[in-house]
């Protein structure tokens, strides 16, 4: 009896709810709609994305328009669940919150605060620093220093990115740049009585932690990687400093291998040893991709370094590399960009493979590049598709896929030895 009563209850339902009287109150799927769409910093993109995610909030609730009236007994199945609250009334502001602010850069958050308490309270909460961290992910702007100075920083957009302390004086000593990742960076304390101390940081809230001893001494020619993927299944921001220190014995030069896991808060030293002639004089700041760590040497070659299996292999570099090549990631794959100059004409080499072959040639405009072009140089680069050129004046971005140059800065770059992309980011650092 039971079954045969339920089969009626449907069979009445669906005869007093047909297809046609449905149709103009399908809900839109929420879930559904574009949840990557990246936010590029124009207002145009912001307000097309909130309306696109806005029109799933309104729309009719048929149920208790038509079945309740109808069928009273279907109200106790129609009722938001009593666990869960309820927010009425929702809003553009609501919507933007949730679904546009994620996408913006650090100074951009930071001075929406003052719109309202509400903002001030979502945008001051780790859950947002958190979102924040896996969504945005344009380079802003770069971290650079000359010896003996203090580090200072070059905005990309002076209204959308920035840091408080381009000087990094919230540190209680002068420090190095060693090497950033997805809005990390890592320094070293200039030579003080023998040591030198690591410290992890976000330049944007100020938050520092300074790492304990490594095993071994680890001078300015040590080579560093930090390691830092944000994932949006881990709340916690754990990262990895991977170092290459070379230790000088009797006869030979030898590289060791320790990392440092903010998960076990302590440095360990590999099994793996290093003895490879060509990679001994390594460039000291390290690029990581794929689970992999990657060091150019002077000598011509590259030190892969394996994550997973802590194993290292080699690479050659392409003929003529220098200070003035770096490798990077283009289209899931790592590249090595050379500029070259060849009849009066600035041309940008893309190096890849395991041979690391050439695979194409990318002409660099001499009326956006000046005079100066001769002194240009790449940098490794955050975005796949945007291509960092330095000169003395000036710097600029190339765009892979469009083929377009633009000066995202007027900036002198000239006298720098470390110019280091950055992101412009909240993530939180774990202590």
């Amino acid at each position: 009896m039971a079954n045969l009563g339920n089969d009626n209850l449907e069979e009445e339902v669906m005869e007093e709810t047909t297809e046609e009287e449905n149709a103009d109150y399908v809900l839109d799927d929420f879930d559904n709609l574009p949840v990557n769409t990246r936010f590029l910093g124009s207002t145009s993109d912001a307000i097309g994305l909130v309306f696109a995610r806005t029109k799933s909030y309104f729309v009719k609730t048929w149920i208790h328009e038509n079945i309740i009236q109808k069928h009273p007994w279907f109200a106790k199945y129609a009722n938001f669940p009593g666990l869960v609250k309820l927010k009425k009334n929702i809003g553009l502001s609501d919507v933007t919150m949730e679904h546009v602010l994620p996408f913006l850069p650090a100074k951009s958050l930071c001075r929406f605060k003052a719109v309202s308490k509400e903002w001030n309270r979502w945008i001051s909460s780790p859950f947002l620093a958190h979102l924040q961290t896996t969504h945005f992910k344009d380079i802003s702007g770069l971290i650079c220093q000359s010896p003996g100075s203090d580090p200072s920083f070059i905005s990309f957009n002076q209204d959308a990115y920035g840091i408080p302390s381009p000087s990094f004086n919230f540190f209680p000593q002068l420090v190095n740049i060693r090497t950033t990742c997805n809005g990390l960076v890592c320094c070293q304390s200039v030579f003080e009585v023998g040591n030198f101390f690591y410290y992890i940081c976000n330049p944007v809230t100020k938050e520092w932690h300074e790492l304990p001893k490594p095993n071994f001494f680890h001078g300015p020619e040590t080579a560093v990687a930090l390691v830092f993927e944000p994932s949006a299944l881990g709340f916690s921001a754990h990262y990895e400093v991977v170092c290459a220190v070379p230790v000088d014995q009797t006869d030979v030069s030898i590289i060791f291998f320790e990392i440092y896991s903010s998960r076990s808060k302590s440095w360990r030293t590999t099994e793996t040893i290093c003895s490879e002639p060509d990679v001994l004089k390594l460039s000291i700041n390290g690029f990581y991709m794929n689970g992999f760590v990657y060091w150019t040497s002077l000598s011509g070659a590259i030190l892969v370094f394996d994550l997973k299996d802590e194993q290292y292999g080699t690479l050659p570099l392409p003929a003529g590399s220098g200070p003035h090549g770096a490798l990077t990631q283009m289209h899931g794959e790592l590249c090595y960009m050379l500029p070259q100059i060849q009849d009066g004409e600035c041309l940008i080499g893309v190096y890849g493979n395991l041979d690391m072959s050439l695979k194409c040639v990318i002409p660099v405009e001499h009326e956006v590049l000046g005079e100066t072009f001769s002194d240009c140089r790449v940098l490794t680069c955050v975005n796949s598709d945007i291509l960092i050129i330095l000169l003395p004046n000036k710097v600029i971005a190339y765009h892979v896929k469009a083929q377009k140059m633009q000066v995202v800065s007027e900036a002198g770059t000239e006298g720098f030895q470390n110019c280091l992309p950055y992101i412009n980011s909240l993530v939180a650092v774990a202590k």
